[in-house]
């Protein structure tokens, strides 16, 4: 960073306390080359959120407290972590609703992912401490899709939390097969995605593995719908934006990034 905060930000909204409240800690590990006006407009954006998060069936603001930090640990044990936040809630019900449906939290959530180098959350309820972990966020939301032409149809159940992102793939058998720079993906059980009308063709190749990859795609259209690989027969490889909403998600990674085409990241730059 090109300057190290030394002051703390706290801010606190009046709501009730109970013993159903939990208290939500985030820990971030900020890029270190991250500049301090980038910094400063991101915590700006983070401690409005106690504000700007309001929940649909009271069309009130719900989080109940936050207070933000930079580390100011004597001790040696804070594993490169820079920032600490404290959230609190009146219910496991409202964490849930910001961490997997509060479409601010999802907006800020997107934009901070390139400034944050690691994390680590706990969430506790003061005054337990025995008991077990409560289950993970795994909540399921089915998406539609189909190929060009409409005679093959699907829908594939991706995680909620977190937010469904593309995956590119830069390796030249997507780009053969696709006549694009990269596709856009996502792997996920073999189960939770269905074919609803039609049925598909099959294309097979060997893959970099040295066992066969099953491409699955239109017999009129030819759009490539998903793909299978003998050396992972579990999972399924899904093209991302053949689904209803896929072209409303942003990038969440890449792969292959040797094979990224040289103009591909100054595209933008070069059109506007």
């Amino acid at each position: 960073m090109a300057h190290t905060p030394t002051s703390s930000m706290t801010s606190s909204f009046q709501g009730p306390s109970s013993s159903t409240a939990i208290t939500h800690i985030v820990v971030f590990k900020y890029r270190p080359d991250i500049t301090w006006t980038d910094l400063e407009a991101h915590f700006s954006v983070f401690r409005a959120l106690q504000t700007q998060c309001v929940h649909p069936s009271t069309g009130k603001p719900y989080m109940l407290s936050m207070r933000m930090g930079n580390n100011r640990s004597r001790e040696a044990l804070n594993k490169g972590m820079t920032h600490g936040f404290v959230l609190e809630f009146a219910s496991q019900d409202d964490l849930d609703y910001y961490l997997t449906k509060d479409p601010v939290h999802a907006a800020f959530s997107k934009a901070a992912k390139p400034l944050i180098e690691d994390s680590l959350v706990v969430d506790i309820t003061p005054g337990k401490l025995f008991g077990d972990l409560p289950a993970p966020l795994t909540s399921k939301t089915t998406h539609s899709g189909s190929c060009h032409c409409g005679n093959l149809a699907f829908t594939a159940a991706l995680d909620t939390y977190p937010q469904p992102l593309h995956v590119l793939c830069h390796c030249r058998t997507c780009q053969l097969l696709s006549g694009s720079p990269y596709t856009c993906n996502t792997i996920i059980p073999q189960g939770d995605l269905t074919i609803t009308r039609g049925s598909p063709a099959e294309y097979a190749y060997t893959g970099a593995s040295g066992k066969k990859v099953h491409c699955f795609f239109c017999r009129e259209c030819t759009s490539h719908i998903y793909h299978v690989q003998d050396v992972a027969p579990d999972v399924v490889v899904v093209r991302t934006l053949l689904l209803e909403d896929g072209p409303k998600w942003g990038a969440g990674g890449e792969i292959f990034a040797e094979g990224r085409l040289g103009w591909v990241s100054d595209l933008k730059a070069a059109l506007e």
